[in-house]
């Protein structure tokens, strides 16, 4: 395996500056009323994202792009001995980590065939290299056993489809770390120290039946576990307490009403995560031995907490994280608290984190963004307080051009309000009854936030106004609001994107004969079930790797071998058929011109339902057009996969809404 590695010049950097207090976000040259964004822009691949600086904090690493695809550059904090990883054939690179100054471990995704099983499944492969892009390793070696029944016969297991999995990156060992696979296909999780030279390893910790995710404590102890048994939808975890005996938490009373969240520095003392009294999840402390909440850390009336924060030099508990209108940081640490006071003074009205800190020294990587500013990277020297530009997330955004988003909360027909956000073209905010998108999120376990969208803000450049609704059904609100969208796929769900539409209409925003509604995954679900429930209301719908057909994707689920059927037990309406609520089924009542997008690679739904989809409407005689993209995975996280999208929803709402 070679790994050939170009040499770059280097990106263009702010100047180290001597006084924190005058840093601020790079900037762009523009007046008012300038020509917006080209579509290349949006569309393209961040500049910079998974930074990292190395243990001694004089490097970083980020993946980038190069000629379309994702790499990997290593290079000096000053921007000298730049070096470019790049993918391997078929793989991309998602993401790295330093296991020492001198080496990384880069992780590749592809997607293929799967043990013999049809369709496209996503894997995962790690590879060591070093930081001149030489001595490229596999990490994972097979695994072999011998052959019950046979004197010295051997069997080799193909290599583990997921290695990506890292516990712990053992800081005081650099030439090992902790690595958690399936390596023999059992559906249960073993640890191995591996070296990161040459991949021999020792297993720390045998697979455990139901496990497939294990965790450590901050001196690296592995001492959590979780997943699922076998191809049941039976979740298991279990915990090593103060004592070093594990625990299946099935069989304690406390585990029926809260998660394990994370390690304190008592052994004896765990973060856990549950109901709060508001209905929301809160944050509390734990005593192993007595099974009680000590300690209330966090609750808020309207959000739930997000995790524990770990200190990003010893991995000890530092503080919590939430999401409201965009991910809030808390830190208990006094240190990490001072750092973080400092930053947001240095760099007001924009949210910023700590993504990462030196080993021994004052020196912190940080990211900092806005609704309208894609964020830029900085390095950190808090004692001398100096710090410099890295690089921005996105090249050619100008937050001065870019579109204003607020937060509105939407009465839906039941007395209920529920949370959206409203982005409008900046230079013309103030007009009313022009055209807009309503733009559904997938998931549909998941939530839209205040944070840079490169969706939202490619439409409001283009002089739309772009309402993303959190329905019912979406996270972050608490368990109530979240359970409230089971089983109700074209019905509760979809009542509270209509009435967000309505509202907009209502409010004068939106001109009531010039909306389209937009979504990927679930959220292209959403936006045929628009045209279909509710003609009239849209003039056009587009689904992007939409779930068109119910009954084939609960067939034909994939995610069904690891955590069963569990996810699927969720889809459809309560009291009715899933074909009543199958787009493809109800397309007869597709009342508007419809755009369908797929990707030949996507590994959660397969291109055919949309394929199919369009030739049932064509066959019925409704407007509909069929875009194929041969890679761009269920994310469309491919420049030219992007550029296509964004090309296409141009076209299309151009030629349907005024």
């Amino acid at each position: 395996m070679t790994l050939p590695c170009l040499r770059l010049k280097p990106f263009l950097r702010g100047a180290c500056l001597a006084a924190l207090a005058t840093m601020g976000h790079p900037t762009f040259a523009s007046e008012a009323g300038t020509t917006p964004a080209s579509i290349e822009v949006y569309a393209s691949l961040p500049n910079l994202r998974s930074v990292k600086m190395s243990p001694d904090a004089m490097q970083i690493g980020y993946v980038s792009h190069h000629e379309g695809r994702k790499v990997l550059i290593l290079e000096n904090i000053d921007g000298s001995d730049r070096v470019l990883i790049p993918p391997v054939e078929n793989a991309d690179i998602v993401t790295f980590h330093w296991a020492n100054d001198q080496r990384v471990l880069v992780v590749y995704e592809m997607s293929g065939s799967w043990r013999g099983i049809s369709g496209q499944y996503s894997m995962t492969r790690l590879i060591g290299v070093d930081r001149d892009g030489g001595n490229p390793t596999w990490v994972v070696k097979n695994h072999t056993v011998k052959k019950k029944g046979t004197l010295g016969g051997k069997v080799d297991y193909p290599p583990a489809q997921f290695q990506h999995q890292i516990p712990d990156m053992l800081a005081d060992d650099p030439d090992h770390i902790l690595l958690s696979l399936d390596a023999d296909h059992d559906g249960a999780n073993e640890v191995r120290k591996i070296n990161v030279y040459n991949g021999n390893y020792k297993i720390v910790r045998p697979d455990q039946r139901g496990v497939q995710h294990w965790y450590t404590d901050h001196t690296g102890e592995i001492r959590y576990g979780a997943g699922y048994i076998d191809g049941t939808s039976q979740r298991t975890s279990t915990l090593k307490d103060a004592n070093g005996e594990w625990l299946a938490l099935r069989k304690t009373e406390w585990a029926d009403t809260y998660d394990f969240d994370g390690f304190s520095d008592d052994p004896n003392v765990v973060f856990v995560s549950g109901p709060s009294q508001y209905g929301t999840d809160g944050l509390y402390k734990l005593r192993l031995s007595s099974g009680e909440i000590i300690e209330t850390v966090f609750e808020d009336p309207a959000y739930n907490v997000g995790g524990v924060l770990e200190h990003p030099e010893t991995g000890k508990p530092a503080g919590y994280f939430y999401t409201g209108e965009v991910s809030q940081v808390v830190y208990f640490d006094k240190t990490m608290q001072k750092v973080q006071e400092a930053i947001n003074k240095a760099l007001p009205n924009t949210n910023n984190y700590i993504y990462g800190k030196a080993k021994g020294a004052h020196t912190y990587l940080i990211f900092s963004d806005s609704p309208a500013d894609p964020g830029a990277y900085y390095w950190l020297n808090f004692k001398t307080k100096e710090m410099k530009v890295l690089g921005s997330y996105m090249h050619g955004i100008d937050p001065a051009q870019s579109g204003l988003l607020k937060a509105v909360s939407i009465p839906v027909r039941d007395g209920t309000e529920i949370p959206a956000y409203l982005t409008l073209p900046r230079n013309d905010a103030d007009q009313g009854n022009r055209p807009a998108v309503v733009l559904v999120h997938g998931g549909p376990q998941a939530r839209d936030t205040a944070d840079w969208d490169w969706w939202a803000q490619f439409l409001a450049s283009r002089g739309y106004a772009v309402l993303q609704p959190n329905f019912r059904g979406s996270t972050g609100y608490g368990k109530a609001f979240e359970e409230a969208g089971e089983n109700q796929w074209g019905g509760l769900m979809q009542d509270d994107v209509t009435d967000a539409t309505k509202w907009l209409i209502q409010s004068g925003t939106a001109d009531k004969d010039n909306i389209c509604i937009i979504g990927a995954s679930y959220g292209g679900y959403a936006a045929l079930m628009g045209v279909i429930k509710e003609p009239g209301l849209y003039a056009c719908a587009a689904s992007i790797n939409g779930v068109t057909d119910l009954p084939r994707m609960i067939s034909e689920d994939k995610y069904g071998v690891i955590g069963g059927r569990d996810w699927v037990k969720t889809i459809g309406l309560e009291g009715a058929s899933v074909s009543d609520v199958s787009p493809y089924h109800r397309a007869e009542d597709v009342s508007a011109p419809v755009l369908l997008m797929s990707s030949k690679d996507d590994t959660r739904i397969d291109y055919e339902v949309s394929e199919n989809m369009h030739k049932r409407l064509v066959k019925l005689g409704k407007k509909s057009r069929y875009v194929e993209i041969e890679d761009g995975g269920h994310g469309m996280d491919t420049a030219a996969s992007r550029l296509t999208v964004l090309a296409e929803l141009e076209k299309f709402l151009g030629e349907h809404l005024d």
